[in-house]
This record gives structure tokens, sequence and C-alpha cells, in this order.
């Protein structure tokens, strides 16, 4: 039996060193916690709203419109206001974000190399593999409780 309190203080650990990497090397381009997500969901789903961004990244608005905020004042993305809903912002990834694309994959790829350096070809697909169905299963069960909480507050 695993020691409940094991695998959630190794999970925390590994994400912790993962943000404080990635920050350390994409410091000279003032790329801060979730900055570099933004513009990677960016590079695939380029002008999609500001509140799908937050929901796709699953964080909060506040936090999608501070690191949107600061990514425009970077010259990394652009906003602009939906064409047919004005309360919906788009958000686009600049010429000058799109550069910055391939460094945030290269620090994603070191970093991967680092975490799985000790990790056998077999390991480290399990271990993906693993990753994958954890999260799958955290994914059921936050639409389950959004479902429960929809109806339990039903009036």
């Amino acid at each position: 039996m695993i020691k409940p309190e094991v695998i959630g203080k190794k999970i925390g650990f590994i994400a912790s060193h993962n943000h404080l990497y990635i920050e350390r090397v994409l410091e000279p381009y003032n790329l801060k916690g979730p900055m570099f997500a933004f513009l990677l969901t960016l590079s695939r789903w380029d002008g999609c709203s500001q509140e799908s961004l937050a929901r796709h990244l699953n964080l909060s608005k506040a936090t999608a419109t501070r690191a949107i905020r600061d990514l425009e004042g970077e010259g990394y993305v652009s906003r602009t206001r939906d064409r047919d809903d004005r309360r919906i912002y788009r958000v686009f990834i600049s010429d000058r974000g799109k550069q910055l694309i391939p460094v945030v994959h290269k620090t994603l790829t070191q970093w991967n190399g680092i975490l799985l350096s000790d990790f056998s070809e077999d390991e480290k697909e399990i271990f993906a593999r693993l990753l994958g169905k954890g999260l799958g299963t955290l994914q059921e069960f936050d639409k389950r409780s959004d479902a429960k909480l929809t109806e339990d507050y039903q009036i």
C-alpha cells in the first residue's frame, strides 16, 4: 500500500521543479508563470477566446487575463474584441510570439530530458501512458463534479 502523501508529494516536487526550470530558462524573454503555455496553445489555436484559453489550460479567468495582458505588453500577442459578441476577446499570437515557439519547445524538450534521463525507453513510454491515464481520470472527475455542482445548486 502506497502512503497517501507519497504520490502527491512527488507530483508536487516534479511540478515545482518543472515550473522553476522553465521560468529560469525563459526569463530572458520575460515569460513568467503560465505565459509560455498560452503561447503554445495560441500557436495551435490562434484567435481563440480568452475564456477558452483559460478553460483549456485549467486556469482562472483572472490568471488568464494577467498572463495575456503581460504577453500583450511584451508584444507576443494581441487582443481584439469579437465582431459578433463584443464581450469576448480573441487572442492572436504575433510574429514576435511565433518566434518564441521553437525556444519554448526546446526548453520543454530539455526539461523532459532531465526528468527522464534515468528512464529506459520502455519506462518513458509507460510513464507517459500512466500520466495520461491519471490525467484522463481527473478530467472525468472534474466533469462529474461540475455536473454534480450544477445539479445541487439548481433552483
